[in-house]
């Protein structure tokens, strides 16, 4: 028996503790559907028009801009709100440190820029999958009205895709994600340079974490975001309609003490068994 509790207490105080579910820790911004956040001035602006309905929480760290008629869903934080007539937040509640939030975005971008196996433009129809993490280096982004990216993978499958160049998804365009792989594990990261100052979408359908540490993002009027979150360092302006990122797509990470609990427990009943047994 002193065996038993020997190897137990060993098992125990090896058990791993998991701090993030995925490969890139996108740290406080996993609490926000939409964030832009800065250290500087200039940043950190979020313009929502008044057919916006978002299911979810949103977060600017200087101006967040709400047209007449937006719905949050959730939690509305900024360093101050202007608001151009009646809106909804259900869910106001204390704010994290957008300056932490900032530093989050920063190095959740920072971390995807070291994935850049495969080099590739996506311009028109493409079709890409595999399994594990998949990485890609993509000069430009560009799908017209029409035209779809697909991504196929595994619920547990990540895919990467650093876009150095132009960005633009025209009305029509998809990003469809298909073989069960997570939104949360398809990752667009808009590198930020001299020419390229925006990543911007039309009535466009697509999926999946829209990053940036330097870009702009603009997102007009009919798009289709069902399934899409966006984090960005400068400005998001957003012209949509509603915009979802299932609550339950995030993977649950279990605390290392319910663990604990359970092993003590199995102990017990093992234990228990044991005496009854001799």
């Amino acid at each position: 028996m002193k065996k038993l509790f020997s190897y137990s207490f060993v098992f125990i105080f090896n058990l791993p503790f998991f701090a993030s579910a995925g490969i890139i820790d996108f740290g406080s911004a996993d609490d926000y559907i939409i964030a832009t956040a800065s250290n500087n001035q200039w940043g950190g602006n979020l313009l929502l028009g008044s057919d916006a309905h978002i299911f979810g929480s949103v977060a600017a760290s200087n101006t967040l801009y709400l047209g007449d008629g937006v719905i949050i869903d959730g939690n509305a934080c900024a360093g101050k709100t202007e608001s151009w007539g009646t809106t909804v937040i259900s869910s106001p509640a204390k704010c994290n440190d957008l300056n932490d939030l900032a530093n989050d975005i920063t190095d959740a971008a920072a971390q995807a820029q070291t994935y850049t196996d495969t080099a590739l433009d996506i311009i028109g129809n493409v079709n890409i999958s595999g399994s594990g993490i998949q990485s890609f280096s993509i000069n430009n982004l560009l799908l017209a009205g029409g035209e779809t990216l697909t991504v196929t993978g595994g619920e547990n499958d990540t895919f990467i895709f650093n876009v150095f160049e132009q960005a633009q998804l025209g009305s029509g365009a998809n990003i469809l994600l298909e073989g069960g792989i997570l939104a949360e594990n398809v990752i667009f990261n808009f590198v930020a340079n001299l020419t390229n100052h925006t990543f911007e979408v039309g009535g466009a359908n697509i999926s999946g974490t829209f990053l940036s540490s330097g870009r702009t993002f603009i997102l007009g009027d009919g798009a289709t975001l069902n399934n899409s979150r966006f984090y960005s360092t400068e400005a998001i302006v957003g012209n949509v309609q509603d915009v979802r990122f299932p609550t339950n797509a995030l993977t649950p990470v279990p605390e290392p003490s319910t663990l604990a609990i359970f092993v003590l427990g199995m102990i017990g009943l093992v234990s228990r068994k044991f005496k009854t047994q001799h």
